[in-house]
């Protein structure tokens, strides 16, 4: 894993801490569904994840599928981040 993509998962993870409760202890391969990811805390994550990288998720990608786990959040906000 290179650095920027240590640095990228680093700030979803704190993203992550943010908007679950803090007795759940989140991994790089939780299951996020099982951790008790819901509408609600779904949204808190988007907006989260657009503030503290900056970017602009289009509403197109925006599937509860790319929000299973931390690898495929990173694989969804790397092309965005990447282009700003």
């Amino acid at each position: 894993m290179s650095m920027q993509d240590d640095k990228l998962q680093e700030r979803i993870m704190n993203c992550l801490e943010e908007i679950l409760p803090s007795t759940v202890t989140v991994t790089a391969e939780s299951n996020l569904w099982e951790l008790g990811i819901n509408s609600m805390t779904f949204i808190r994550l988007v907006v989260a994840l657009e503030e503290a990288l900056d970017i602009e998720i289009e509403d197109e990608s925006i599937y509860l599928e790319h929000f299973r786990n931390v690898e495929s959040i990173k694989a969804l906000v790397s092309p965005y981040v990447s282009s700003s």
